[in-house]
């Protein structure tokens, strides 16, 4: 996973971030989203992560969010 740009003075969210809020959204909601089901979850997670509250996440972020949701690695 590539590091996520997001606007502002905010340095972007790594992979580690990105999977940790990955894992928790499958502890929460399971492993059986779909991708638009995912987006809405993530996006509602990050509306208090300062850069992300304006509820709009880069291309790239989602991405990254997806495939680390389909992977193994998520199931820790």
């Amino acid at each position: 996973m590539n590091d996520t740009q997001c606007d502002g003075d905010f340095p972007p969210l790594t992979a580690g971030q990105i999977l940790d809020i990955v894992v928790t959204l499958r502890e929460v909601f399971g492993s059986t989203l779909s991708r638009a089901q995912l987006t809405d979850r993530l996006l509602m997670f990050l509306e208090d992560v300062p850069g992300y509250e304006s509820g709009e996440a880069s291309s790239s972020l989602i991405e990254s969010a997806w495939a680390a949701y389909r992977s193994r690695l998520a199931g820790r």
